[in-house]
Order: structure tokens, then sequence, then C-alpha cells
């Protein structure tokens, strides 16, 4: 093997920076190693095992510096001081739970309000059952308007749901948990997710009929209060639902500011603002619920029923193109859990113009601008164009209507094809000709099977 004299200058010049690289990172010690000829001296191998890792651990828990290679040469720069550690983040500090003193002290000035809420509830309850027992049997009234045959639903709504659910249920809970407010709280909010006070967004949907009804027939209700000895009338008991879930906001707020103020006890603090959420929700789908009183003629001249559309879920204004009139116009859009309604706004009124039942929609989507249309495209299509931000939100909403369509669609077709189910309708149906009459028609005749 023939080594040259360039092969030696670079094996020299390779061996001088590897030594610089030893003699300045940290002047590390020079490490054993166990060999065969080590193995016969008085200490064991497993003796050398440890004093090497021993010394391998002494070496990584030293301070190294670092080496740099900058215009052709190794420098070597210490480690970044402490003062370059405060990037680092601090440690949280454990949150101090509340004494039961200091939870004493805060439960003591939030226990006026609560009772008052109690208080409220209470008379809520007994005045709505009163008005209730004065005016539930106007129907049958012999001097009962003709204008008002048939119309008790029109008039009442669901009011009697709503007495039933406070008398049965919310009263008693809020008697149960007086001295746990938390938990008073935590039920509040299980209730308004569980749908018991969506009975208020199909009152609010009534309530302008009802009054209307009532202001139709103001003598027959003057008459009907004074045979009650009633001191506000009919109107300020069909008022009372639609006042009552706005001031369960306002206490809600009370409850917060003096949580805040002198008493912060978190856990109390966090329950209190998801119920006040939860709340907020509810209020704004019954003021937006409102709006379709203003609809003209939608209950009469149509063959739904705008209560047995599901739950209502929201309203906005777009500008809408719509193919059929071939013309543009102002549009109010109401979605619900089984269709969407679609209105052209003239000033203070919304004319109908048109619905979509969710087996029956069709929607495409862009970006600014979303169409609908029935079984398929060019049939009672419109355009809905709106802010970005708006658009977005209705196209979430009605993709959501359509796929729970499909989820619902889906399991029906799953149980209808249900062994079980199949055999059940496979049953032979029972011999009616045994209920027949006879004497008027023969067994064997077809008309007696017509």
């Amino acid at each position: 093997m023939v080594v040259s004299k360039r092969d030696s200058i670079s094996e020299l010049q390779t061996k001088t920076v590897t030594d610089e690289l030893l003699s300045e990172v940290g002047k590390r010690p020079k490490r054993r190693h166990i060999t065969r000829q080590q193995s016969r001296d008085d200490q064991s191998i497993g003796a050398k095992y440890v004093e090497r890792k021993q010394d391998i651990d002494d070496d990584s828990s030293k301070t190294k510096s670092l080496v740099i290679i900058k215009n052709g040469t190794y420098q070597t720069m210490d480690p970044p001081a402490d003062k370059y550690h405060s990037l680092k983040p601090e440690p949280r500090p454990i949150e101090v739970l509340p004494s039961a003193e200091f939870c004493a002290k805060g439960m003591e000035h939030i226990q006026p309000i609560l009772e008052e809420l109690i208080k409220t509830e209470e008379s809520y309850v007994e005045s709505i059952w009163k008005g209730l027992k004065n005016y539930g049997n106007v129907f049958e009234q012999r001097d009962l308007p003709r204008g008002m045959k048939g119309k008790k639903y029109v008039l009442f709504g669901n009011i009697e749901q709503i007495a039933e659910f406070h008398r049965d249920i919310f009263l008693p809970m809020l008697l149960r948990n007086r001295n746990n407010i938390k938990q008073l709280f935590d039920q509040f909010q299980r209730y308004i997710e569980e749908d018991y006070f969506y009975a208020y967004v199909l009152y609010a949907m009534n309530n302008q009929r009802s009054l209307e009804l009532c202001n139709e027939n103001k003598k027959f209700f003057k008459t009907m209060q004074a045979k009650c000895e009633d001191n506000l009338g009919i109107n300020s008991f069909l008022l009372q639902p639609i006042q009552r879930v706005p001031r369960y906001s306002l206490m809600l707020k009370e409850f917060i500011k003096k949580l805040f103020d002198k008493y912060p006890m978190k856990p109390l603090i966090d329950s209190c603002c998801r119920l006040d959420r939860r709340l907020q929700i509810l209020l704004n789908a019954i003021n937006k619920s409102e709006v379709i009183n203003d609809v003209d003629c939608i209950s009469e001249t149509h063959e739904f029923n705008i209560f047995y559309q599901g739950k209502f879920r929201d309203v906005a204004e777009f500008s809408c193109h719509d193919f059929t009139l071939k013309r543009n116009y102002r549009s109010k859009l109401f979605i619900y859990e089984k269709c969407i309604i679609y209105t052209e706004v003239k000033r203070k009124q919304l004319v109908f113009r048109g619905r979509y039942p969710r087996e029956h929609l069709g929607m495409t989507m862009q970006n600014k601008s979303f169409t609908l249309y029935y079984d398929r495209l060019k049939q009672q299509e419109c355009e809905f164009v709106g802010d970005p931000a708006l658009v977005r939100q209705w196209q979430d909403l009605i993709r959501d209507t359509i796929n729970a369509y499909a989820v619902e669609e889906k399991a029906r077709l799953q149980e209808l094809h249900n062994p079980e189910v199949v055999h059940r309708r496979q049953r032979r149906a029972a011999n009616l000709s045994l209920f027949r009459d006879s004497n008027r028609f023969s067994t064997d005749s077809g008309i007696s099977n017509t």
C-alpha cells in the first residue's frame, strides 16, 4: 500500500483540528474503555463498567461550551447567562381554593338575590294559574262571540304547558337547591339545553295573534274580567310569560356582579356565566321568532301550520334573486327543523313567497351566496346574497338540516327492513267479515268488500 505525501499532510491537518476541538470543548476527561487486557486486572468487568458510566454521567452534567466556525476559524462561546432564561414559561401557580369561611360569606352576600328569585317564581306560578282559572273556561260561555269559536290555541297558545313546567319541575328545583347555588345554576342550564324553555319560543310566536284576538273582543273580555273580579285583565295575564325570561337574565347579572365584586368564587362564577350565555341564546331565539308574525296570511291561506315545522332555528335578511318571478327583492329567510320559508320585505310587512320542505330541499354554495331549489335546479330556484360571514353561517345551518333529515330517513329505512318489523307487517289481518251485518251484505258479494 502506497501513501502519498498529500495524504499524510491531510491526515496531519485532520489530527491537528481534532486535537484543537478536544482541547476547547470543556476539556473532557479521557474516557476509559474496557479491553480484554484490562479485564485481567484486579478490578472486575462490572466495576470497570460502573466507573465508565459514572465518568459519562459526570461529563454530561458539566456545562459545555459551544464551538462555532466563523471565518474559517474555530471559536468557543459560553452558554447563555441566567438572564436569558426568563423566556421560559413560568410554572403556573397552584390555585388555592377559597376557604369554608370565605364561601360562607359569599353565600350570605348573594342569598338575598336567591331568595328574591324564589319569591318571584312562586308569585309567577300563582299568578299564571290564577289567570287560567279566571279565563280558562272562556270558550264554555254561552255569549261567546262568533269570531272566537275554535280559537282556543290562538288565545292561550301553550301557556298551560308553561304553567305545568314551572309548578311541577322548575319551582321545586329552586326550592331543593336553595342551599347549593352551583347545582341550581347547572340544573337551570340543563333545563334550557333539554328544551324545557323552548315552550317560550312557541308562545312568543303565537302571542301577537293572541293579543289581536283580545283587542277584537274587548267588550266580551271586559265582562269576563268583571265576573272574576280581576283587576289587571286578560292582556296582563297573557303577557306574563313574555316578561318572565328577561327577568331571569337580569337576576343572573346581579349574581355575577356580586360574585365578581367581593367574593370571586371561580366554580360558581363559571356556572353562572355559562347559564347566562345559554339564557341569552334563548332570549335571542324568542325575539327572532316573533318576526314570523309579520308574515302576511301565512297560516290562513297556506296548507301548512308553522307550529308543526319543528324547532325554530334562525331568521336573517338577504338580497334574493327569484328565478321564478325573474326579479330581485329583499327577503327574510326563516329556518326551522323541517322547512325553510322565504318572504319578501315590503315596508313593515313580510309577504310569503314560498317554502322548502327539508325532504325536497337542495342547495348550491358560493362564497357570498347560496342557491336553494325544490328537488332539482330551475324549480322554485332562488339565490340569496349577503355578508360572507352570514352566508357561511346559513350554509352550515342548511347543511345540518339536510344531514339531519338524511340520518332520520336512513334510520327509518333500516327499521323498515328489520326482519322483526317485516314479520309483524306480514301477519295475516283479522277476518273483519265476522263483524259485518249479514242481513245487508253477503260475504261472497263484491259490494261488501268495497
